[in-house]
């Protein structure tokens, strides 16, 4: 410790030096208002390292997703900065398009106002008022988690810099004929009254019923083709009927005309290879503008379009009997009036994926409409080379097999949106002449005709097309900054699979598009947060958990290190309150573990100069865990595996650490005889506890900087440059195995403890036997044996007991007089056939092929588990029968 006086604070208060307990709430308050002055701290002379949070909507509240997100992220900025990077890590949020048009639209609806009488302009402003009004907002969220971020960098989407980005980019899509505007078949939302692009249509099961209708023959009606439909609401619009060419049932209906029914219309069949012969009957009904499959196929066959249903749902004069119903009305009416005029063949239940609009959940409708579209074939072709040849990475890398099936069935991007709030397309129409302009400055006049009559695009761009510039945005493009030429592209994403397509892949697209390089190296793929039973947190469910009231509850400290333990690529997290509570002991027990270390610690004591040289058995045992701890952490780290690094921490505190180690200084630094012993294991506390901080500390910075700054240590977490440094690698090989044999013993010692049901604390009289031929002193191990097995030298030249082996030698228990051994040879054969019926019953359950089959994999799984711990268990009992049989003489 290099700050004395630091460590005499600590001992004028009681003699633990540290408060009893831990106050986080106390601690994170003075932590955040202390961070909140400056930004980390920036080394512009090494190697850089930089990440883009994922931006959250500005209508957003931290929610479990954002938490496991932004504590992951933060896990690897502060790992980072550990290893002496320059670490950019840039905030920011995003407008949030429909979203935020919807919160504001109610907020009036609330006061009596229809949004659409106050004008676009007044709405934008208000919309502008309503962003000022909740502040930070969920920043301030973010900021209570304890996120490093670089906020001298924070940005927002519609900033004016983001917003000249995103016309420039617009811009030059046109110019570069890889935007275009056409009337085209696109998901349409009857409640937000705009287009959606196929990743913002959410497929969701639901029950339904599909519907047989007969289409008579237009020359013949006694004859008739009979249709399968999910949608007779829609029969109205029909301008055809399509078989596929190979079905030989339908050869010889193949140009001829049925009646539409509903309508006096008669309309041809076709053959067309996008008829699946499998579905219904085989024959598909087509209507060109309420579905983008039929569009397609009426494009191939000339067939028109005939739309019957308009912006709001609701059925049109076009739609004949149905008119002015809304489409749900519709459908009941439709199948009214079939089965009464006898078109209704039959109606059967039916499992159908109805698409959805991802904000409000409202069924979508297919629909024809003059939008703006991004070419994507080109764009995705590179998109899918940087991914396949290794410029970006994906962890895990199974989610490389469901980007390259996106990619590989991607559609134009429908990128404008019939709303008012967000950026609004930068392109005018010429009243006079018509010319449409597409500028990266307001125009004044008409360059075709001079005419000043100008008219700007109502609509507004996707809010996805601005967050696709997100890494090279936020760092100053198109204009070049030194931020750009130093951290792009981006080290690390860290992003959950539900936006791999809204977002991850057109950002790069986007980058290499407009950079001529990927946006990022690495992307690192969470799971889903999900409740301790393995359910999708929903308000409907009611099993939604608010982070904050986690955090206030048990620590944030605890709160990310359970995130953390559970993040598990691959694999959703079961979050639960008891794993939170678990978590919060382990803060509990890594602060205890500093309270001892302030007790026993004289004010002053140094870090180990050359770890090298120590001497004492549990001193070079912890060094040496220490070593290959430091090196498989940073593995770990290195390969994004952040459970296994926190993992790795918590082992090593709870059990070489705390169980082991701290055990064993107690013996040691009381050895009035070996003062060098004592300093040495006084300085191997400060140099350990200071690097276990140093690793504790991207999971759980508020209570290891708190330590740190507490002891004065010159630890990395502290702002320093550690107390310690790396030592991988250093540790002479082998240096802990004289303490590990301890361990061995002392572990035989407890096992029998518990099978013999003999207290923790009794202390026991005890002989150490090793195997011969060994030339190690038994002598020292006693002094470790005597504290941590509870036992004192048997003094008797012929011991008896039970033995309690390890490798190399066993222990005889002396047990005479502690325990009845008649007694406990009954009760151990006991223990043994109830372990015998457990193992029968388990091992019977996994002999049944269908128990296998049908079981879900984590009760499988978890019934192995138990078998092999019974086993376990069972041959322990009767190793301990025997040697209790031995003893008194018996035989089996």
């Amino acid at each position: 410790m290099n700050d004395s006086h630091e460590m005499d604070s600590l001992q004028d208060g009681d003699d633990s030096g540290l408060p009893k307990r831990f106050d986080a709430m106390s601690v994170e308050a003075s932590s955040l208002a202390r961070w909140a002055k400056h930004s980390p701290e920036r080394r512009p002379d090494k190697e850089p390292f930089s990440m883009v949070v994922p931006p959250p909507n500005i209508t957003g509240r931290l929610h479990m997703g954002h938490a496991l997100n932004l504590t992951i992220q933060d896990v690897a900025a502060r790992y980072q900065r550990f290893e002496g990077k320059d670490v950019l890590w840039i905030p920011g949020v995003d407008h949030a398009g429909i979203a935020a048009q919807n919160v504001v639209e109610k907020n009036l609806r609330s006061e009596g106002v229809d949004f659409k009488s106050l004008g676009r302009d007044a709405f934008v402003e208000r919309v502008w008022r309503w962003k000022e009004s909740i502040g930070s907002g969920i920043l301030d969220q973010i900021r209570r988690l304890g996120a490093s971020l670089s906020w001298d960098h924070e940005r927002f989407t519609m900033d004016p810099g983001f917003s000249k980005a995103v016309r420039e980019v617009f811009v030059r899509l046109y110019e570069d004929g890889a935007l275009y505007r056409a009337e085209r078949m696109i998901h349409w939302c009857p409640r937000c009254l705009t287009a959606l692009s196929d990743v913002e249509v959410a497929h969701l099961d639901r029950d339904g019923e599909i519907y047989y209708i007969r289409y008579p023959d237009a020359e013949r009606p006694d004859e008739a083709l009979i249709v399968a439909t999910t949608r007779p609401e829609t029969v109205v619009a029909d301008l055809g009927l399509a078989v596929h060419p190979d079905d030989e049932r339908y050869h010889g209906w193949i140009g001829r005309k049925v009646r539409v029914p509903m309508t006096d219309r008669a309309i041809p069949v076709v053959r067309d290879s996008g008829v699946d012969p499998k579905f219904g009957t085989g024959v598909l009904k087509i209507t060109p503008s309420h579905s983008i499959v039929d569009f397609e196929i009426g494009q191939r066959h000339g067939l028109g379009t005939l739309s019957v249903m308009d912006e709001h749902g609701v059925m049109t004069a076009m739609a004949g009997p149905l008119s002015g119903l809304s489409r749900e009305k519709a459908r009941v009416r439709a199948v009214e009036i079939l089965g009464s005029e006898e078109f209704l063949d039959r109606r059967e239940p039916h499992r159908n994926a109805i698409g959805t609009c991802y904000r409000c959940h409202t069924e979508v409708e297919p629909r024809l409409s003059l939008q703006w579209f991004v070419k994507m074939a080109s764009l995705a072709a590179r998109a899918k080379e940087a991914v396949s040849s290794g410029g970006i990475r994906f962890f895990p890398e199974t989610w490389q097999k469901t980007y390259f099936e996106w990619i590989d069935n991607i559609r134009d991007w429908c990128v404008s949106r019939q709303i008012w709030w967000g950026h609004r397309i930068p392109a005018w129409v010429c009243q006079d002449c018509h010319h449409l302009t597409v500028s990266r400055e307001d125009p004044s006049v008409c360059p075709q005709c001079g005419g000043s009559r100008l008219v700007q695009d109502p609509d507004v761009l996707d809010t996805w097309f601005s967050s696709a510039l997100w890494p090279f945005a936020t760092m100053g493009w198109p204009e070049k900054t030194s931020d750009l030429t130093r951290f792009y592209p981006t080290s690390l994403l860290v992003t959950g699979f539900d936006i791999l397509f809204f977002w991850v892949a057109r950002m790069i697209m986007m980058g290499l598009y407009l950079t001529d390089q990927v946006p990022f190296r690495d992307v690192y793929i969470h799971a889903l947060v999900r409740d301790e039973f393995g359910q999708k947190m929903t308000k409907s469910r009611g099993n939604v958990v608010d982070p904050i009231e986690l955090m206030e509850q048990f620590g944030t400290d605890a709160f990310r290190l359970s995130l953390v333990l559970l993040a598990t690529p691959g694999r959703d997290i079961r979050l639960s309150v008891e794993r939170v509570e678990a978590a919060r002991n382990f803060v509990s027990k890594l602060w205890s573990a500093f309270r001892y270390i302030s007790r026993v610690v004289p004010s002053g004591t140094e870090p180990l100069g050359d770890p090298t040289v120590c001497r004492g058995m549990a001193n070079r045992w912890i060094l040496s865990e220490l070593s290959r701890v430091q090196g498989e952490y940073r593995k770990a780290m290195g390969s994004f595996r952040f459970d296994d690094a926190g993992l790795l921490v918590y082992r090593f505190t709870w059990g070489s650490f705390c169980d082991w180690y701290l055990e064993a200084t107690k013996g040691d630094l009381d050895r009035e005889g070996d003062p060098i012993l004592r300093g040495e294991t006084a300085s191997t506390l400060v140099t350990v506890g200071s690097a276990l901080l140093d690793l504790a500390h991207p999971i759980m910075p508020f209570v290891t900087e708190e330590l740190s700054r507490l002891f004065g240590f010159r630890n990395q977490c502290a702002g320093g440059q550690g107390a310690v440094s790396d030592l991988t690698g250093v540790i002479p090989s082998g240096w802990g195995d004289e303490f590990d044999r301890i361990r061995t013993m002392v572990g035989s010692v407890r096992q029998t403890r518990s099978i013999m049901k003999i207290p923790p604390t009794q202390e026991i009289s005890a002989a150490l036997v090793l195997a011969s031929g060994g030339a190690e002193d038994p002598h020292a191990f006693w002094p470790y044996l005597m504290r941590l097995g509870r036992l004192s030298r048997s003094l008797s030249p012929d011991p008896q007991g039970l033995r309690a082996p390890f490798r190399d030698g066993y222990l005889v228990l002396e047990l005479s007089g502690l325990v009845d051994f008649n007694k406990e040879a009954e009760r151990l054969e006991r223990e043994i056939r109830k372990a015998d019926q457990k193992i029968g019953e388990v091992t019977s359950r996994l002999s049944r092929p269908d128990f296998i089959e049908r079981a879900p994999a984590d009760v499988v799984e978890k019934d192995r588990t138990t078998l092999s711990a019974l086993d376990e268990d069972r041959n322990g009992l009767v190793t301990a029968l025997d040697q209790v049989r031995a003893f008194l003489g018996k035989t089996p």
